[in-house]
C-alpha cells in the first residue's frame, strides 16, 4: 500500500486515539487530554487539504471542535472561563453542522415525503429533552432559568436537532455519506447524553470509559464521511 498523506495521518489518528482510550482507562488524563487534542485538527486537515468537495459549514463543524480541545488546556485552571467559552463555541459548531444538514432541502417537498416522521421526532425530542433538563436538575448548584441552566438546555436542543435532522437528511437522500453522518451523530449524541450523566448524577467509571468508546466510534464514522469524499477528489484527479 503507498503510503499517501491520507494513510500517515490516517496511522497517526489511529495511535492517537489508542493514546486516548489507554489514559482513559488506566486514569491517565494529561495521556489522553494530550492525545485527543490532537485528533481534531488532524480530521480537519484531512476534509480541507485532501479533498476537493469541500462544505465551510461542515469544515466549522470540524475546526470547532478542534478549538474546543485547545482552549481546554489554554484554561487549565479557571473552570468558569473554560466553561463558558467552550459551552458557546460548541454551541455555534452544532448549529454549523445542523445548517449544513438542511441547506440543500427542499422542505415544501420535506413536510410532504416525511411528515409522520417529522411529527414523531418532535415528540421524541420533546421527551428526551425532559430527561435531560431532569438530570441536569439533579445539580443543586444549577438554579432553574440561570444562565448556566439556559446555556445546557440550549445545547442539548442542539444536538438532538442534530440527530433528528442527520435522520432525515440521510432519508431525503438515501447516500452512503448521509448514512455514515446519521450514524456518527447517533454516537455523538448519546456520548453527550452519557457526559451529562456523568457530570451531573454520577461520576461512575463505566460512563467515562462509554463516552470515550461512543465518541471514538462516531468520529470513526466522521471519518469513513471524509475517506468516500478522498476517494472521489482521487477519480476526479485521475480522470483530469
Amino acid at each position: 500500500m503507498k503510503l499517501t498523506k491520507f494513510n500517515l495521518v490516517s496511522i497517526i489518528l489511529v495511535i492517537l486515539v489508542i493514546l486516548t482510550v489507554t489514559g482513559r482507562i488506566f486514569s491517565a488524563p494529561n495521556l489522553s487530554d494530550y492525545s485527543w487534542i490532537l485528533v481534531f485538527p488532524l480530521f480537519a486537515y484531512l476534509y480541507y487539504s485532501q479533498t476537493k468537495q469541500t462544505n465551510h459549514y461542515f469544515g466549522f463543524f470540524l475546526i470547532g471542535f478542534s478549538l474546543v480541545e485547545i482552549l481546554k488546556i489554554v484554561f487549565y485552571g479557571n473552570d468558569t472561563m473554560a466553561y463558558y467559552v467552550a459551552n458557546y463555541l460548541v454551541i455555534a459548531t452544532y448549529a454549523s453542522l445542523i445548517i449544513f444538514l438542511v441547506k440543500d432541502f427542499n422542505f415544501k417537498l420535506l413536510f410532504k415525503q416525511f411528515k409522520l416522521h417529522l411529527v414523531v421526532l418532535l415528540f421524541f425530542n420533546a421527551y428526551i429533552i425532559y430527561v435531560l433538563n431532569q438530570m441536569i436538575m439533579q445539580d443543586a448548584q444549577l438554579s432553574v432559568y440561570s444562565l448556566d441552566f439556559i446555556i445546557e438546555v440550549a445545547y442539548n436542543v442542539l444536538i438532538l436537532l442534530v440527530l433528528s435532522l442527520s435522520l432525515i437528511h440521510y432519508l431525503y437522500h438515501e447516500t452512503k455519506q448521509g448514512l455514515l453522518l446519521f450514524l456518527a451523530s447517533v454516537c455523538i449524541v448519546f456520548s453527550e447524553m452519557v457526559q451529562v450523566a456523568y457530570l451531573f448524577i454520577s461520576s461512575e467509571y463505566l460512563l467515562q470509559i462509554v463516552y470515550s468508546a461512543l465518541i471514538g466510534v462516531g468520529f470513526y464514522f466522521l471519518y469513513e464521511y471524509i475517506k468516500i469524499k478522498y476517494k472521489a477528489t482521487l477519480k476526479t484527479t485521475k480522470i483530469a
